[in-house]
């Protein structure tokens, strides 16, 4: 594969997709707090999360100048707005923020397949984020943090199964040999963000003894931040 990725659109894009999925999966954790009987301290920071996430596309749009980059900021912007207001409609602006993540940066293939990614990649990745930013008041063997936990396990089963199909589906119109996964730079990063995925998945029945699974969240989206600062194969 020819082309070298930008390093610094890579680090923006970090930030931005790090910020706009977990704030994303913040609102999936709060609503799923507020289930029958609540969980009062389940909120994670999400004014934190919009946050970074217009700060990166800020960042971003600087380097790119790109109006697929100016339509995320515009919605980041009024879903932190939204958020600070404590208004109830912050879904629907971070929502579309999420599905102007691919534009222009899934290549070949089906950009609703692209957009499908990421929006099930927010609810799963992104709550994995937002439940490593709590801190249950009597620890994640007690009830109520088990009961969170469960909660969010019914939705993130699902999420991590439309996840994993359309990476899967993704890879194929990319890497066209199993090689290129050890032959080729982008094949190298997306063999890394696999790997992330996979521990991710291992790590989760260990979730009550520490958030380690956030940690390879974090790599699973640095990898894909990278993978976005590629030129796509040919």
């Amino acid at each position: 594969m020819s082309g070298r990725p930008d390093l610094v659109a890579a680090v923006f894009h970090a930030i931005e997709y790090l910020g706009l999925l977990a704030g994303v999966g913040s609102f999936v954790i709060r609503r799923l707090g507020r289930l029958t009987p609540q969980i009062a301290w389940a909120r994670p920071p999400m004014p934190i999360a919009f946050a970074a996430a217009l700060a990166g596309g800020s960042a971003l749009l600087v380097v790119e100048r790109d109006w697929a980059v100016a339509i995320r900021v515009v919605f980041e912007g009024l879903a932190l707005l939204l958020c600070l207001r404590r208004s109830g409609f912050v879904a629907p602006p971070a929502v579309l923020a999420a599905l102007f993540l691919p534009v222009h940066l899934h290549g070949p293939g089906s950009l609703f397949g692209a957009e499908l990614h990421v929006l099930s990649a927010a609810m799963w990745a992104g709550g994995v984020l937002a439940l490593a930013s709590l801190r249950p008041p009597d620890g994640w063997a007690s009830p109520e943090a088990r009961m969170l936990l469960q909660r969010f396990g019914r939705i993130a089963f699902i999420a991590f199964g439309v996840t994993a199909l359309t990476g899967v589906l993704r890879a194929s119109e990319l890497i066209h040999d199993v090689s290129d996964l050890w032959t080729t730079t982008y094949g190298v990063v997306l063999a890394l963000k696999l790997a992330g995925v996979l521990v991710m998945l291992a790590l989760a029945p260990l979730w009550r003894r520490g958030p380690a699974e956030a940690y390879a969240g974090v790599v699973v989206i640095a990898a894909t931040a990278l993978l976005a600062a590629f030129p796509f194969p040919a």
